[in-house]
């Protein structure tokens, strides 16, 4: 062999040499990548989340562009970009290591929801245009006694009630009067929980109070769950909260304007007791069809401006979820609510539960200085309270899931009061009847 071609030969073999090799280096990116997604899941973590729009439109066309007594979707005549959701958490688990006992939940939100669902104090919903939410943030750990007693600490979602803040987590896309205005959305605290047995699990939590990152007042609340499985077709759970909510600040402003609350002022009370009980009731009567009855209490003392006056609210609310097939389903709900010391809705300025309508008038500057016909709205200076109804609503949806990942839904709702607390055009009226579509993305 020549000198030439020895020189070409070894040139040759050199090339192979680094070809190889970087066809090696290239290979070991998807490896790193597969370790790396592996070791994400050994760990236990996960990351999912969702997109939520809408559109609704309010038949009686209200010159305020409002939706009243909504929570969420108040926007009337309007698209909406409601939420984007995105949660990072990793679940404990009683089996396994110390590791494996320990986990936590961040679930964040963006978009116009959050400035409802946002807790109160000092981060009060509709004082800015803030549309960030820390949902969720809390850690929690399973500690070995008996069955394993889940222990969580931080904010969390409240046990009270049956329905939501995500649309998506509820048979339809609007929330019932009594969630949005007469319920807690999340706690900030400790909570406590032991299965017993298959059938039985107890919840009990010490908390800041309704909504509130920072405590409002010199006392705490206690909140809890008892949930009965008796058959794989029935479930029962007991609900409820009890402690001082009221603020030794401004009911309005919380704790940034500290010191204007007089005692025996509507909601300026820390030392009146708010109680609340309630029930879950859910029945698989055939495997298409399940009932859910959720009956609901709540009681405040001193909330009201005259003395002593205690202030009451109540309702129930019942659903019907016919499942023609993994995608195809129809909800139907209806429910009555009764605001007896008119303090949870028609207050003016904020409801006290998120929304930022406060029932129908030309507010200006949030507050409601007029009367309307036939029972009208307003802040009553008598009572501290607003317009004393009774509202309930009925509520038809149908839902269609394309792929396991997409949600749509076409929801007619029908809202009526024994107060004109709604708006047609500019007159007050004691209905509202709108219509809504809605398309929700998780991953």
């Amino acid at each position: 062999m020549s000198v030439r071609s020895r020189i070409g030969l070894g040139l040759g073999m050199c090339a192979m040499v680094s070809l190889l090799g970087g066809t090696t280096v290239f290979a070991q990116a998807p490896e790193t990548s597969k370790e790396a997604e592996s070791l994400f899941k050994s760990m236990g973590f996960k990351i999912y989340g969702a997109v939520d729009a809408s559109y609704t439109h309010n038949f009686n066309n209200p010159n305020t562009n409002i939706n009243q007594l909504r929570i969420f979707d108040t926007q009337a005549n309007s698209f909406s970009p409601n939420v984007a959701q995105i949660v990072f958490e990793k679940t404990a688990v009683a089996s396994g290591s110390a590791m494996d006992r320990v986990g936590f939940r961040a679930r964040t939100s963006f978009g116009p929801n959050s400035r409802f669902s946002r807790a109160r104090t000092n981060y009060q919903p509709g004082q800015d245009s803030s549309e960030l939410d820390i949902q969720e943030l809390y850690a929690e750990y399973i500690a070995p006694i008996g069955n394993g007693l889940k222990i969580q600490a931080g904010k969390i979602h409240t046990l009270i009630g049956f329905e939501q803040i995500n649309s998506w987590e509820n048979p339809n896309f609007s929330r019932t009067n009594m969630f949005g205005l007469s319920q807690a959305f999340t706690t900030t605290g400790i909570r406590f929980t032991y299965t017993w047995h298959p059938m039985v699990t107890t919840t009990i939590g010490l908390i800041n109070g309704w909504d509130n990152i920072e405590d409002n007042n010199r006392g705490k609340s206690f909140e809890y769950l008892v949930a009965l499985t008796p058959h794989e077709r029935f479930g029962l759970s007991v609900y409820g909260s009890y402690g001082p909510e009221q603020s030794n600040g401004n009911a309005i402003a919380g704790n940034a304007a500290t010191g204007v609350c007089i005692n025996g002022n509507a909601g300026c009370d820390p030392t009146g007791k708010r109680t609340v009980v309630g029930a879950i009731i859910t029945g698989k009567v055939t495997n298409s069809d399940t009932i859910i009855i959720e009956p609901y209490y709540g009681n405040e003392g001193n909330a009201r401006a005259a003395g002593s006056q205690n202030a009451r609210w109540n309702g129930i609310g019942v659903y019907h979820i016919h499942d023609f097939n993994d995608a195809w389903s129809t909800r139907i709900r209806g429910s009555i609510w009764e605001d007896a010391g008119g303090v949870r809705s028609c207050v003016g300025g904020n409801n006290f539960n998120g929304g930022t309508n406060a029932c129908a008038s030309a507010a200006i500057g949030g507050f409601i200085p007029a009367v309307g016909p036939g029972g009208g709205t307003g802040f009553n200076g008598q009572t501290g309270g607003g317009t004393e109804q009774t509202v309930w609503d009925v509520t038809l949806t149908l839902q269609y899931k394309p792929a396991p990942s997409l949600l749509t839904r076409v929801e007619y709702r029908h809202d009526h009061s024994n107060k004109n607390v709604f708006l047609y055009g500019q007159q007050p009226v004691n209905n509202q009847n709108t219509l809504a579509f809605q398309v929700v993305y998780m991953f």
